[in-house]
C-alpha cells in the first residue's frame, strides 16, 4: 500500500510540486502569523526590502524573531524534505512574501534555480533536484488571492532563458522572469491549488511557477523556507 509520504515523493518527481494539506496546526499557523505581523511591524530587519522595487519580502526573517529560527512547521517538514530530495537534508534559508489586498504586482513566471548566478543563470543551466522550496499558507489562498501556480513536469531542464523583470540586475533583490513565458510554456496547463491556513505547497527549484496580484479583499501571508541535501553546493 501506497503511504501519504509515498505519495508526496512520487507526486514531487513527478510534477516537480505537491500539495502538503496541514502541514501546519491551527496553534503553530497563529504562532507565525502573530510573529509574521511583528516582524513586518518592526520593519528594521536588514532582509526587509522590495523584491523588483514592487512586492515587500523580508528575507531570513529566522534572524529577526526566534518563531522563525524554531517552530513545529520546520520541525515537521524536515523529514519530508529529506524523503522528497531523497536523503539528508539541512535547513537552506526562509523569507516572507506579502502580498495585502489590493496588491497589484504579480511575480512572474519564474524558475527559482534561474537565480542561482547574476543576473541570471544562462539557458540550458542544468537543472538539480537537491533543492526544495517550501509555502506555507498563512492566509486563505487561491488564485484570485495571489496562490502559487505551477506547470508540471518542466522541473527536469534544461533551463528556460530569464530576464531581471525589474530591479537592479546586480542587487540581490532584482526579480527574474522567463522570456516569453507564453510561448516556452503551456500555461492553459498551469495549476493553482487553493491552499487553508497551514497547507503548503512545496516544490523543486527547476519548476516553473507564478503568483498573481491579491485580488481576495483579503491579506495574502506566505511562509517561506527552503531545505537542501546536506553537504556540497546547491
Amino acid at each position: 500500500m501506497t503511504s501519504p509520504a509515498d505519495a508526496f515523493v512520487a507526486a514531487f518527481r513527478d510534477d516537480g510540486f505537491v500539495v502538503i494539506p496541514e502541514l501546519a496546526d491551527a496553534a503553530t499557523v497563529d504562532e507565525l502569523r502573530g510573529a509574521y505581523d511583528d516582524v513586518l511591524a518592526d520593519g528594521r530587519h536588514h532582509g526587509d526590502r522590495l523584491l523588483g522595487g514592487l512586492t515587500r519580502q523580508v528575507m531570513l526573517p529566522h534572524l529577526a524573531h526566534e518563531t522563525f529560527a524554531s517552530n513545529a512547521a520546520l520541525q515537521r517538514t524536515r523529514p519530508i524534505a529529506a524523503a522528497l530530495l531523497g536523503g539528508d537534508v539541512e535547513f537552506y534559508f526562509d523569507m516572507l512574501i506579502d502580498k495585502p489586498a489590493g496588491h497589484p504586482h504579480t511575480t512572474p513566471w519564474h524558475q527559482d534555480m534561474s537565480y542561482s548566478a547574476e543576473p541570471f543563470a544562462p539557458v540550458g543551466t542544468p537543472l538539480t533536484m537537491r533543492n526544495v522550496q517550501f509555502w506555507l499558507a498563512l492566509d486563505d489562498v487561491d488564485a484570485n488571492g495571489g496562490g502559487m501556480q505551477f506547470i508540471a513536469g518542466r522541473h527536469r531542464g534544461p533551463m528556460l532563458a530569464h530576464h531581471v523583470a525589474a530591479g537592479d540586475p546586480t542587487d540581490n533583490g532584482r526579480l527574474l522572469a522567463i522570456v516569453d513565458p507564453d510561448e516556452s510554456l503551456d500555461l492553459s496547463a498551469a495549476v493553482t491549488p487553493a491552499l487553508r491556513p497551514g497547507d503548503a505547497t512545496a516544490h523543486a527549484y527547476g519548476t516553473p511557477h507564478f503568483t498573481g496580484p491579491n485580488r481576495s479583499g483579503h491579506q495574502r501571508r506566505a511562509y517561506i523556507f527552503n531545505f537542501r541535501l546536506s553537504g556540497g553546493d546547491s
